[in-house]
């Protein structure tokens, strides 16, 4: 009989140490979280003043930003979903992208955390090292992106959330296609980028964060030596490509038919090539959102 009673106090004093922390971390609210990195087509070339009037920012989606950045809300606190470029009339991908996961999938709960610089290149700035111990190698913009990301995630912990990272986006590559970077910078993008992206997700620690990418330069020009060899690399990298360079839940998407900055009316660079403009930013959110979810299984 003390025996029976022995356990059945045992059982109710587990069931007592244990219901706190069951609770507690029910009150966690899941959310997904989007990571938006990059140059300048990253950064965002859109204005704000051009969005179309139709066009709707889904602010229940929260953003957070480096301190490089500008936009509605202040760099590295979380805020409604804005733009977040390198000055606040401008927006990059976040506003259609944010906007379109949400659409898709409005029983979840949308964050993006977003690093970019302009002119930046991966070869360099964006080095992660060989791992997460060769700090020595790691480039400027990847550290900040790192810092950025971990700084955001905490936060979003502090206010009672369980932050997972279902995927990230990437618009780069020009920077490693320019004449003055060297060939072989711009014949080693796909190595590199296949590295970046595997280290991305180990310093990250989220080892399957989809990755989804655009192909850059649509147009030739001649300051641009590398391009063939930077968008080679970027076909490679593909999960489909058959190559050997190619890395799992990685997806590169079409930017050819992207409208550009000279198209744009009133535009104040009507010789841009290599920018997109408004409506090319945004469908480029668009096309990167819908690519993250048909994959995000």
């Amino acid at each position: 009989m003390k025996c029976k009673f022995s356990l059945i106090a045992s059982l109710l004093f587990l069931l007592w140490a244990t219901t706190p922390v069951a609770s507690l971390f029910a009150k966690k609210k899941a959310i997904d979280v989007y990571l938006i990195g990059g140059q300048s087509n990253a950064t965002g070339q859109g204005y704000m003043v051009n969005l179309p009037k139709d066009f709707e920012i889904d602010t229940s989606v929260q953003i957070f930003y480096s301190d490089g950045l500008r936009g509605e809300g202040k760099p590295l606190e979380w805020s409604p979903l804005c733009q977040a470029s390198e000055s606040p009339d401008r927006f990059g991908v976040e506003l259609s992208m944010g906007t379109k996961l949400k659409e898709l999938n409005p029983q979840k709960e949308i964050a993006i955390i977003k690093h970019a610089l302009s002119g930046s290149n991966l070869f360099e700035q964006w080095n992660p090292g060989i791992n997460k111990k060769d700090t020595a190698n790691f480039g400027e913009e990847f550290k900040k992106f790192v810092q950025t990301v971990e700084e955001g995630m905490q936060k979003l912990r502090d206010a009672g959330y369980r932050p997972m990272i279902r995927g990230m986006v990437w618009q780069q590559g020009e920077g490693d296609a320019r004449f003055d970077s060297g060939k072989e910078n711009s014949e080693d993008y796909g190595k590199n980028l296949s590295h970046f992206i595997h280290r991305m997700r180990q310093q990250l620690r989220f080892k399957r964060m989809l990755f989804v990418y655009g192909y850059v330069i649509p147009v030739q020009m001649p300051r641009f030596t590398g391009r063939k060899d930077v968008r080679q690399g970027q076909r490679n990298v593909d999960q489909d490509s058959g190559d050997r360079l190619a890395v799992k839940r990685a997806f590169v998407v079409e930017t050819d038919d992207l409208p550009l900055r000279c198209d744009e009316p009133n535009s104040p660079y009507p010789e841009d090539k290599v920018h997109f403009n408004t409506f090319g930013i945004l469908e480029l959110g668009d096309i990167f959102a819908k690519k993250i979810d048909q994959n995000l299984n």
